[in-house]
């Protein structure tokens, strides 16, 4: 057998190797370089798929973290409660059973209060188990997670519930002798919920917190409206007419490809954070990142006269904005990419779209697909705006028109508008 293999790196990170065997024929250099032309592809590969999966699990937690807290808004009874919060941890996490274990301030120790199998703790040799490794998660107030346990049980994770110093219970799921451990992200998925529920029991001041750690992922005039509405159907949407705006990277993909990964991250991850404060700042509704993209809208969820005149002036602001941002990271050597806008109005249905595992607040309609051609023209540093936006603006921005472009999906050449300044 003949063997040959090449490292995957990215710059100085190991990530794994490469590794082929054959039997007969030996390696040669054409063999070789096939391989280093492999890796070459391989490494960013790799390091794309640990961050799509960062995103997904991240994703799931921000979904679980909401559920949990429609839960809380549902105003059940508490025991009721702490069923529902456990039933959703249980399938959430993949476990076999999920439990809430309640301090008893007066004896001074933990008394099961609710669980999804109540038969396996409840005088059985588990329970003895589970009690051990809670109070000892209590003792040292962190998780404790344990794979293949013993006693029956494959694996158990507990996390105290703490606020404010104050003891609550203890967080935990577990799975019998044959199901599968307990890993990273597990750990990381109960972490996130533990943050929530001990609050959602407790303190109703810790809504605020919510708020807090909610408004981070859309825009809090959206988050009250849901937090104000629990049981309103946001997915019957509406019909308004409002602006759209997208915001793309140009060279992003080269970008990728030339930078270290860390810096990568970090220069997006300021160009987004940014865009979001310029976004909000203009009372717009931020839709969604997709890559270095931005999508945000202005008049929805609420009605905005002047939705495409915020619009505009939140896209000069963002090219402003995005400027200082590839001042500063060039300064730290990172090679930035500029930033084209495309901006349409028109009338499209709004609302919260999706299914009960996972929705958006987004839109539909001809105008979100011309805001997205529009950006995809934009050059850098561009903002590009719909006829229908300027028609709206006219007495307010300077403008110069651009005819004959064509877009895909849209018969009729289109006339858009280049924005350099406002009146």
């Amino acid at each position: 057998m003949w063997m040959a293999a090449v490292p995957i790196l990215m710059g100085e990170e190991r990530l794994g190797a490469l590794f082929l065997a054959r039997f007969g024929t030996p390696f040669g250099p054409d063999d070789v370089e096939l391989l280093n032309i492999a890796e070459s592809q391989i490494d960013s590969a790799v390091v794309q798929g640990y961050a799509y999966h960062d995103l997904l699990q991240r994703t799931k937690e921000l979904e679980t973290i909401y559920l949990i807290d429609r839960i809380r808004d549902q105003n059940l009874p508490f025991d009721a409660m702490l069923n529902a919060v456990i039933r959703e941890l249980q399938s959430v996490a993949g476990a076999d059973m999920g439990f809430i274990m309640l301090y008893n301030q007066s004896g001074h120790k933990l008394e099961l209060r609710a669980t999804t199998d109540e038969d396996m703790l409840r005088g059985s040799p588990y329970g003895q188990v589970v009690d051990e490794i809670a109070t000892e998660a209590l003792e040292k107030a962190e998780m404790i997670c344990r794979n293949d346990v013993g006693s029956g049980l494959r694996a158990i994770m507990c996390i105290p519930l703490i606020l404010q110093d104050e003891i609550i219970g203890v967080l935990g799921v577990a799975n019998w002798h044959g199901s599968s451990r307990f890993g990273s992200d597990e750990r990381r998925l109960l972490h996130a919920i533990a943050s929530q529920i001990d609050t959602a029991i407790f303190e109703s001041m810790e809504r605020r917190r919510l708020r807090r750690l909610l408004g981070r992922s859309v825009d809090p005039r959206v988050l009250e409206r849901l937090l104000a509405n629990p049981d309103v159907e946001f997915l019957k949407g509406e019909r308004l007419v409002l602006s759209v705006l997208y915001s793309d990277m140009r060279g992003s993909t080269m970008l990728a490809e030339r930078t270290d990964p860390e810096l990568l991250v970090g220069f997006i991850n300021d160009h987004l954070g940014r865009m979001t404060e310029v976004v909000l700042a203009h009372e717009g509704t931020l839709d969604k990142f997709v890559g270095d993209e931005v999508m945000a809208l202005f008049g929805a969820p609420f009605p905005q006269p002047d939705h495409a005149l915020r619009a505009i002036k939140a896209g000069l602001a963002m090219q402003e904005a995005h400027r200082e941002v590839m001042e500063k990271w060039r300064r730290l050597g990172v090679e930035t990419a500029p930033i084209g806008i495309g901006i349409a109005t028109g009338e499209l249905i709004v609302g919260e779209m999706g299914c009960p595992q996972r929705t958006d607040y987004t839109v539909i309609g001809r105008a979100a697909n011309l805001g997205a051609r529009i950006c995809s023209a934009a050059g850098p540093g561009e903002v590009l705006i719909s006829q229908e936006t300027f028609e709206l603006v006219r007495d307010s921005v300077k403008a110069v028109p651009i005819t004959g472009m064509r877009f895909k999906g849209f018969e009729r050449d289109v006339t858009v508008y280049r924005v350099e300044g406002l009146l």
